[in-house]
C-alpha cells in the first residue's frame, strides 16, 4: 500500500503522532525549565541550610572550648594557688583528656614565663611574644589558625601536612581581681574535620561535594589538602543564600557561603563555611528524567503513528473503493453499481446517498445537454447585441460630451489616416487650430455654464460652415481642430477666414459677439508625422493670438511677410 500525500490515513497518523507530541512536548518543557529552576532551588537552599548548620556546630564547638577554659581559669586552684604548684599540671591534662583535640594546654605567668603545662611541655619556656599571650591578657582571645612554632617538635605529628592550631586564651585572676597570668590552649585543626564530621552527608565526595572553611583573607583553611585558592568572597551578607560562580575560571558550580558567629567578638576570626556543588551533578537528576522522557515521548509518537496508519488504512479501504467505483461512473459507465461492503452505518448512509446522487446526476445531465442547446442560442443573441453595444461605447469613447464633435483621440486616429493617405497619393490636407478668444474672461466674468454654452455654440458654428468632407473635433479646452481634406493652401485660406466670420458674426446668447484666432499649417508628404503639421498649425495660432487676436494666420503667410 503506497503512501499517498494528503490522504486519510496519512493524515490521521501524523494527527495522532502530533498529539503525542503535544501532551509529550509540555512535560519535555517543564522538566526542562520549571523542574530544573525548582530542582536547582531546592538543591541550594539544601546546600545552604547545610553550610547554616555546620556554621552554627563550628560556632558551638568553638565556643564549648572557651567556656571550658574560662570555667577553669575560675576554679579556686587557678585563683589561690601559686602557678607553679604541681597541682595546675594534673588539672591541665584531665581536661587534655576529655577533649583530645587540645594539644597544649599551660599557664603562664605575668612575664610570659610558661609555670604550668601539660606533660610539662614548654615548661619555663617564655612566650610573651606569642599573640596569644597578650590578648589574654586582656581579656578572652581566640586567635586563628595559624601552624605550629615551639611545639612542632615537641609534639607527635598528625597527617602530611604541617601541624596548625587555633589558639584559646584567658586571663587567670586572683581572689583579689587582679590578673595574675595567662591560661591557654591550642586545639589542634583536626578539630574543625571532627566537627563537620557530624553533619557532612554520606554521598558528598560521590556528588562531588566541596566542604571548605576559609579565613577573613579567601584562604582555604578546612581542608588542609584543598588546592584551591579561592578569591575573596566578600561581606557574607552580600552572599546571604547560595549562588552559582565559576570558581577561577572552572566549571559553574551553587555555591552557598556561610560566616560562621563569631565566638570572642574582641578577637573576630571571619571565618565562613563555604559548600560547593558542581552544577552538572546538580543537574544529573533532571537530565536523566529529561532523557528519559524524550525517549519515552519519540517512542509513543512513533507506535501512535503505526497504530494510527493501521487502523486508518482499515478504514480508508472502503472508502478507495468507492472512490474508484465513482471514477467509473465518471467516466461515463453509468451501469456500475455502487457495492463497497461497508460495515459502518456512516458509510452506508454514504454509499446510498452516492447512489441516489449519481442517478440525479444522470438526468440532471441529460437536462443540461437541452439547456445548453439553448444557452448557446442565447449566447450567440447576446454577443451581436454586445458587439452593437461596443461599437456604441468605441463612438462615446471618441465623441466629445459637451459639444458632440469628436475628441482628441478621434481626431488623432483621423489624422493618422489623412497622413498615411498623403503618404500614398501624395495629395497634402490642410490642417487649423482655431481658439476662442478670451475664454478665461468668460468663465471668469460669466462663469462656467456659460463657457460650456459658448463651447457648444461654437462648435455648432463649426459644424455648419464646413464641408461634408471636412473634420472638426474638440482638441482641448477651448481649442478646436479642423482638416481639410485634398485642400490646397489658397482654399484652405478661405474656409478658415469663412469660420472665423461665422463665429463672429453669430454673437450667443450668454456673452454676445465671441471670436476666434486660427493657425493655418499644410501637411506635406515629406513631414516626418501627422503631428508635425498639427504643430505647424499651433505655432500660427499663437502669432494670431500675439498680432491682436480674431484673424487668421498660416506659414506662408508669415513667409511672404518675412
Amino acid at each position: 500500500m503506497t503512501l499517498i500525500p494528503g490522504s486519510f490515513r496519512n493524515r490521521l497518523a501524523l494527527l495522532c503522532g502530533g498529539l503525542a507530541l503535544i501532551v509529550g512536548l509540555p512535560a519535555y518543557l517543564y522538566i526542562n525549565h520549571v523542574y530544573a529552576e525548582q530542582l536547582l532551588n531546592e538543591r541550594g537552599h539544601a546546600i545552604h541550610e547545610l553550610a547554616t548548620a555546620m556554621s552554627a556546630v563550628l560556632a558551638e564547638s568553638l565556643n564549648e572550648r572557651r567556656r571550658e577554659i574560662e570555667l577553669l581559669s575560675d576554679t579556686r586552684l587557678f585563683r589561690r594557688e601559686p602557678l607553679d604548684d604541681s597541682a595546675f599540671r594534673g588539672s591541665l591534662e584531665r581536661l587534655q583528656n576529655s577533649y583530645p583535640q587540645y594539644s597544649w594546654i599551660g599557664v603562664a605567668d605575668l612575664d610570659g614565663v610558661v609555670q604550668a603545662a601539660t606533660h610539662d611541655l614548654l615548661l619555663g619556656q617564655n612566650v610573651a611574644q606569642r599573640p596569644w599571650f597578650a590578648g589574654g591578657l586582656d581579656g578572652v582571645f581566640i586567635g586563628d589558625l595559624h601552624e605550629a612554632l615551639l611545639l612542632a617538635k615537641l609534639l607527635p605529628k598528625k597527617g602530611a601536612g604541617p601541624m596548625r592550631f587555633i589558639d584559646i586564651a584567658v586571663p587567670v585572676s586572683g581572689e583579689d581581681g587582679q590578673v595574675r597570668g595567662v591560661l591557654a590552649a591550642h586545639v589542634h585543626w583536626d578539630w574543625a574535620g571532627s566537627v563537620l564530621q557530624v553533619l557532612r552527608p554520606s554521598n558528598a565526595e560521590r556528588v562531588g561535594m566541596d566542604i571548605l572553611i576559609i579565613n577573613g583573607q579567601g584562604d582555604v583553611i578546612f581542608p588542609e589538602d584543598s588546592p584551591l585558592a579561592l578569591p575573596r568572597l566578600g561581606d557574607p551578607p552580600a552572599r546571604a543564600g547560595f549562588f552559582i560562580d565559576n570558581w577561577s575560571g572552572t566549571e559553574p558550580y551553587v555555591t552557598a557561603v556561610v560566616p560562621v558567629r563569631e565566638v570572642v567578638p574582641t578577637s573576630p576570626l571571619g571565618w565562613q563555611v563555604v559548600i560547593r556543588q558542581p552544577l552538572d551533578r546538580v543537574m544529573e537528576d533532571v537530565q536523566a528524567l529529561r532523557k528519559v522522557v524524550l525517549v519515552f515521548a519519540l517512542l509513543a509518537v512513533a507506535i501512535l503513528l503505526l497504530l494510527s496508519w493501521l487502523a486508518a488504512s482499515r478504514l480508508s479501504q472502503p472508502i478507495e473503493r468507492l472512490a474508484t467505483l465513482a471514477r467509473r461512473i465518471e467516466k461515463g459507465d453509468e451501469g456500475v453499481t455502487l457495492e463497497v461492503g461497508a460495515g459502518a452505518v456512516e458509510l452506508r448512509h454514504l454509499v446510498d446517498a452516492l447512489r441516489g446522487m449519481a442517478a440525479t446526476l444522470i438526468q440532471r445531465r441529460e437536462a443540461l445537454e437541452a439547456s445548453n442547446r439553448d444557452l448557446e442560442h442565447k449566447v450567440a443573441e447576446r454577443t451581436a447585441e454586445l458587439a452593437r453595444l461596443n461599437d456604441e461605447l468605441r463612438d462615446q469613447a471618441r465623441r466629445d460630451a459637451l459639444t458632440g464633435l469628436p475628441n482628441r483621440l478621434a481626431a488623432n486616429e483621423r489624422l493618422r489616416d489623412e497622413f498615411v493617405r498623403m503618404r500614398r497619393s501624395r495629395k497634402g490636407y490642410a490642417v487649423l487650430v482655431a481658439d476662442i478668444d478670451h475664454f478665461k474672461r468668460i468663465n471668469d466674468g460669466h462663469g462656467h455654464p456659460a463657457g460650456d454654452a459658448v463651447l457648444r455654440h461654437v462648435a455648432a458654428v463649426l459644424r455648419a460652415a464646413l464641408r461634408e468632407s471636412d473634420f472638426v473635433a474638440r482638441f482641448g479646452g477651448e481649442e478646436f481642430l479642423l482638416l481639410l481634406p485634398a485642400t490646397g493652401f489658397a482654399d484652405a485660406c478661405r474656409v478658415g477666414e469663412k469660420i472665423r466670420r461665422a463665429v463672429e458674426a453669430s454673437p450667443t446668447a450668454a456673452v454676445g459677439v465671441v471670436t476666434m484666432s486660427i493657425g493655418l499649417a499644410m501637411a506635406q508628404p515629406e513631414h516626418e508625422d501627422e503631428d508635425a503639421a498639427v504643430r505647424l498649425a499651433d505655432a500660427m495660432l499663437y502669432e494670431a493670438k500675439r498680432a491682436g487676436r480674431n484673424r487668421l494666420v498660416s506659414e506662408q503667410a508669415q513667409t511672404a511677410d518675412g
